[in-house]
């Protein structure tokens, strides 16, 4: 009898939180009450009586009934989903529209302001929309530095901006804007090959003199001179260099989706990635160049490319910098485990004074792979443990190959 009333007494204090969970169950809109039925079609078990179609109706109509208003119509679903879409993502909507915003102004900045010079009597619109896509190519060349520059972004983080602005979209970001630039270079490059070359090589001469005259030192250029010169030679290498980074950057190489044959096969992969990367130090030399030497602008205060992206270089130059002079630490691998899904556990030995928070990352660099590779992994240990761990999934050929090395020493024992 004790024991019941104990069972009794237990099954009142929790009432509450079992109505409440029914009423989540079979009032999805909140109304505040729920039919007899529903309730009864909860509880009753389907059976094969001569009650069943019933019952089978009942039930497909209380799994219809469950459903959120909101979501029971596409037209009313679609909107719902979109409104949550918003409501996550807001920072990242809101970032990408400014962004959008600047590019679209500079770029109708810049068309309008050679449309109202006198070389659009010779070339027309073909340099403006070379011009509206080179305006958007320099801001775009000097904001993609600044998604990557990890300890800028790991203090920002920590700031009342990261309120309003989604630094953990830092790398989606940065190949938003990569993506930008290829299509703001093959614009501007076209432009100037395919219309305004030809334009200038075909005009009459006197007009030519009259307008282009002194920037070309009054001789007309035919189009191998053009070709040539130094801003048209600088373009095309640039191009070329950005076309083969972009193209080994991209998931396919990245991740070594592609088998390429011998000796084709070393282009695919983390290290093609990465070390073509730092080609870009040449492409933003040339970029510097071709600003410095284009024809239609003389006065140096006018050629604005170093100023678009002098400060974003300097603060990923001292960042590179800092990672070169930054604290190191030689560890112990204390255990190794790999699980399923190709996720290899690593536990070292932690380092005496080193401090960490929850969600931050540590550079790893395997000397039997690469003596100057650094990866980075989040830590996955707390930071009170008196070990440091990280989980690494195989994905690209160096974490394959640190997987391996792991493999062999742990079928060993």
């Amino acid at each position: 009898m004790s024991a019941s009333a104990n069972k009794l007494s237990t099954f009142k204090q929790n009432a509450e939180s079992y109505a409440t969970l029914i009423m989540e169950e079979l009032d999805p809109d909140h109304n505040g009450y729920l039919e007899m039925w529903k309730l009864e079609t909860l509880l009753r078990e389907i059976v094969g009586s001569k009650d069943g179609r019933e019952n089978y109706v009942k039930t497909h109509t209380l799994a219809r009934t469950m459903i959120p208003k909101q979501y029971r119509h596409p037209v009313s679903k679609f909107m719902s989903t979109t409104t949550e879409k918003i409501h996550e993502k807001w920072k990242q909507i809101w970032v990408l529209t400014l962004w959008v915003c600047i590019n679209m102004t500079l770029f109708v900045w810049k068309f309008n302001q050679f449309k109202h010079r006198a070389e659009f009597q010779i070339m027309g619109y073909c340099v403006c929309i070379a011009k509206g896509a080179g305006e958007t190519l320099k801001f775009n060349m000097a904001l993609i530095l600044l998604p990557v520059c990890r300890r800028t972004l790991t203090s920002l983080r920590e700031s009342f901006i990261s309120a309003i602005i989604p630094f953990d979209d830092n790398i989606n970001f940065h190949k938003i804007i990569a993506l930008a630039i290829v299509i703001a270079t093959f614009v501007h490059a076209s432009m100037h090959i395919s219309c305004n070359f030809f334009r200038m090589v075909s005009c009459p001469q006197s007009k030519f003199m009259a307008i282009l005259g002194h920037p070309f030192g009054y001789r007309q250029p035919t189009y191998p001179n053009l070709v040539a010169s130094i801003p048209s030679l600088t373009g095309i290498l640039m191009t070329i260099l950005m076309g083969f980074i972009f193209t080994l950057a991209t998931h396919s190489f990245r991740r070594n989706v592609i088998k390429l044959p011998p000796p084709l096969h070393h282009l695919a992969g983390f290290n093609s990635f990465w070390y073509t990367h730092h080609l870009l130090v040449v492409v933003y030399i040339l970029l510097i160049l071709h600003g410095y030497f284009i024809f239609l602008t003389q006065e140096w205060y006018k050629k604005t490319t170093w100023m678009y992206i002098i400060v974003p270089v300097l603060a990923y130059a001292a960042e590179r910098i800092f990672i070169v002079y930054e604290n190191k630490y030689d560890v112990d691998i204390i255990k190794a485990v790999i699980y399923t899904g190709n996720v290899l556990a690593l536990y070292m030995s932690k380092p005496p004074a080193f401090k960490y928070k929850s969600g931050m990352y540590i550079f790893v660099k395997c000397y039997d792979i690469s003596s100057f590779e650094w990866h980075p992994f989040s830590i996955t240990s707390a930071p009170d443990d008196n070990y440091l761990s990280v989980h690494i999934r195989t994905l690209g050929d160096w974490t394959t190959e640190l997987k391996s090395k792991f493999a062999k020493v742990i079928h060993m024992f």
